[in-house]
Parts: C-alpha cells; structure tokens; sequence
C-alpha cells in the first residue's frame, strides 16, 4: 500500500494513441516511478488490484481508468463516490491534453507522453524561473510592458509562439490579447502565411457556421457563390478565435469537430475539405464556470486548455503606464512630455477598459494638449474615478484637473463618443468596441447626440 501525501504526475500533449506514455508516480522523499501506459487500461483505485493504488480515504477501491482509443487517450470516471476533477470540473470522460491537471481524492495527477509533446507540455506548464525572468525582453512584437507580471508573460510566450500548441489567452477586455494573439503568429514558422481573425461575439448567430466552415452556392437564401470560411482562409497560418466564450452552444461540437479531425465542411457541401493550421484562442469569461454552468462544452474547453495564459489588466501593473503612454502619443503624432502630476492621475484610474481605453484617453488627451507638455486638465475619461488620485503639491484639486468635473452624463457620453470616432477614422465598429458598446447602441447614441451623417 502506497503511503499518503503522493502525487501522481501526467503530462498529455498529443490527442492521438500513438507513442510512448507515462505515468510518473511521485511519492514523498522518493524519486519518481514511472508506469507506462500500454495497450491495457490504467487502472487508479485504492484497490490492491489497481495499476496505480491511491491510499486515500477519498478514493474509491476502483476509481477512474486511462485507456488508449483511437480519438485519444481517455480518462474515465468510474462511478466514483467523490469523483474525478479536471482542474475545478467533474468529468465522466475526457481526452487528455497537455499538462491537463487531474484531482483524485487529494491526489493530484497529470499524464506524459514521451518524445515532442511531453516537451511542449512541461514548456507550457513549467513555472518562469527567476533566472528566466530576469533576462526576460520588455516586449513581445508590438505589446510593451516592463513589470514584472508582462515580462513574465512575454518569457512564457517566447518559449511557446515557435511550437505548434493550442493556446488560448485570458483577459478583460481591452488588455491587448488580439495584439499577443498577432505577436505569437509572427514570432512561429507560420508568420509568411495567413492571419485570420475570427471574432465569435462579433458575428450574427445565423451567420456563423458559414463565417467559420464556408458554404456552397445556393446552400441559403443569398448565397450566390460558393465562399471559404476562416478555417480555409487560415490553411498554413494561424487562426485567431476570439471571443471564444461567445460562441453558441450549438456550434461547439462542430468547432470541436473541426478541431479534432482536421477537417471541415462547407454548408451545403458533400465533401470535407482539410487545413492545417494554428489555433490561438481568447475569452474575457471564466471557461471554467461557463462549462459548469452548462454554458460551454466541456470536451471543448478542455480541447483549449493545452496551454492557458493570463494577461493582467492594466490596473495590475501600473508601472507600464509611463512606456504605454508614450508609445500612444508617438503613434498620434504629439511626442509631448509626461507631467508628474498627470502620471499621477493616470495611476490612480482603476482603467476599467485597460490598454485600449488607455489609447483612446491618451489619443483625445493629445488632441485637447495646448503646449509641450500632458497636463491632468487634458486627461477625459470615460468613466468615473474609482478612487482619489495621490496628493501632490503640484497637482490641481479633481475638478479643476480633470474637465468632467460639473459636466452631465450626457455630455461627457457626447464628448466620449465624439472623439472616439473621431480617433477611429469614423469607422463606428472600431469606434464601438473601443467604447465596450454594441454597434447598435452606438448608432442610437450617434443619432441621439446628432453625430451622424445621416
């Protein structure tokens, strides 16, 4: 009988059976036993009989198995009385991918496959070392940040762009994942072929299978000619699903489909059509939740989780402020100097919209500048300050900083609106995500406050 306290230690990257895989069996002030995973189930229990005993009052006597099948290699739950978890979610059955973390009782378990993939799953799951950290670059294509939290995410993302994982990045709204998403496609050896962008949330429902898969001509009412989807557009590149937390329900299996065999088919078509490509997946949801609360299918979500990263909102990491902002003047023409009291102001803002409404601030703040110099009486947010900004000697009271004070909500939402299409060139669906609005709502609002042509 194994003694409590082991770990159980499975890296997965490859979702097909071939090769060689292990379980590494990491037991307290032993080395590591390898188990290999042959043509035979796995057993897990705290059954003498099991492959691999789990000493655990929490444990069932057989608990869960892994078997190699011809879609993977599975893990099944057994009937268990506390069940089997992979990361927060009970799971029946699942594929096993990279460095997928499994909790059995107090058991924590991941899966290996020998040769490639078990290096890309320790290159994705192995922690950035200080070493690694100190040497990291303070940018990563065009994202900048020199704190310590980008910098380690620029290190992870070096170590990973030139592979070929699944990588889906997690972050607020506005905190640049497009740009990294872009950034990872140029630094891989798919940077001379396609990068396409296909926004989830931005499609309407009833358009999305033939946004994404293509259709055949005469497939629906108005389809005239035959068309690629994203998925063809993207053959030898990298396609970007972002937003992927808004895609319907009903189309996941197909995405999951797609993902999984390679291939896809066009509406109305009779013949599958291969690619080969990339996926680099974003979400500004909780995946893990949206899965439990039936909200996003689970052999999906784990189908992206082969590598998972974080990026920080901007409230995280203050110190990138002073690079962001003159990196958004320069890009506006108005190389102005930075006043004290202004980067005082700016720190204080909780910056709900992040780096992108960062931009848009900084945009309008270069605008309404008169002299070399960025005063705190240029800045315009678009939200209201969520907390005090840190006294100074220099620093004029809020109200006479900042020129929103004393105005109405529907003039500063004016004033917002105006220069932010202004900043886009006119286009309002750029204008629209910027503002964190629907494109609807954006034109009530341009009709409301006459902005319009029309």
């Amino acid at each position: 009988m194994k003694p409590r306290g082991e770990t159980l230690v499975l890296n997965a990257e490859s979702l097909t059976p071939e090769g060689s895989a292990w379980l590494i069996v990491e037991m307290v002030g032993r080395p590591g036993r390898p188990v290999e995973i042959g043509a035979d189930p796995v057993l897990i229990g705290s059954d003498e009989g099991c492959k691999v005993v789990i000493d655990d009052p929490h444990v069932s006597r057989r608990h869960a198995e892994i078997t190699r099948t011809p879609a993977g290699i599975v893990l099944r739950d057994l009937g268990s009385r506390n069940g089997t978890l992979v990361g927060r979610i009970a799971v029946k059955e699942v594929v096993l991918s990279s460095g997928t973390e499994i909790r059995i009782g107090k058991t924590i378990l991941r899966f290996e496959m020998g040769g490639e993939a078990g290096r890309l799953g320790r290159l994705a799951h192995e922690p950035v070392r200080d070493e690694e950290l100190a040497g990291a670059p303070t940018s990563f294509g065009s994202a900048i940040g020199s704190s310590a939290a980008m910098r380690r995410l620029f290190a992870l993302l070096n170590r990973l762009a030139p592979t070929e994982l699944t990588l889906t990045l997690v972050g607020e709204t506005g905190t640049g994942k497009d740009v990294l998403a872009h950034a990872i496609h140029a630094a891989s050896a798919r940077a001379a072929h396609p990068f396409v962008v296909f926004d989830c949330g931005a499609v309407a429902p009833t358009l999305i299978e033939s946004e994404l898969f293509g259709h055949e001509r005469g497939a629906f009412t108005g389809a005239v000619a035959a068309r690629q989807g994203a998925f063809e557009r993207a053959h030898g590149g990298t396609l970007f699903l972002d937003e992927i937390g808004e895609l319907s329900i009903d189309l996941q299996p197909k995405l999951l489909r797609a993902l999984e065999q390679r291939k896809i088919r066009r509406v109305g078509g009779s013949q599958d059509v291969p690619f080969d490509l990339r996926v680099i997946a974003a979400t500004n949801r909780d995946l893990e939740t949206e899965v439990a609360q039936g909200m996003f299918r689970q052999d999906l979500f784990f189908r992206l989780s082969a590598a998972v990263l974080r990026v920080p909102p901007l409230r995280e990491r203050p110190e990138d402020l002073p690079g962001l902002v003159e990196r958004f003047l320069v890009e506006g023409g108005r190389p102005l100097a930075l006043a004290p009291e202004t980067g005082e102001v700016l720190a204080a803002y909780e910056w709900p919209g992040n780096v992108r409404e960062l931009k848009n601030v900084i945009a309008a703040a270069g605008a309404l500048a008169t002299g070399p110099t960025l005063a705190p009486k240029d800045l315009m947010f678009f939200r209201q300050q969520q907390k005090p900004a840190p006294k100074s000697s220099d620093t004029l009271p809020l109200s006479d900083s900042l020129p929103l004070a004393g105005q109405s909500l529907e003039a500063v939402e004016r004033a917002a609106i105006e220069q932010t299409l202004r900043h886009c060139g006119g286009n309002r669906t750029r204008a629209a995500k910027a503002l964190g609005i629907a494109a609807s709502t954006l034109y009530e609002k341009i009709k409301k406050y006459g902005l319009g042509d029309d």
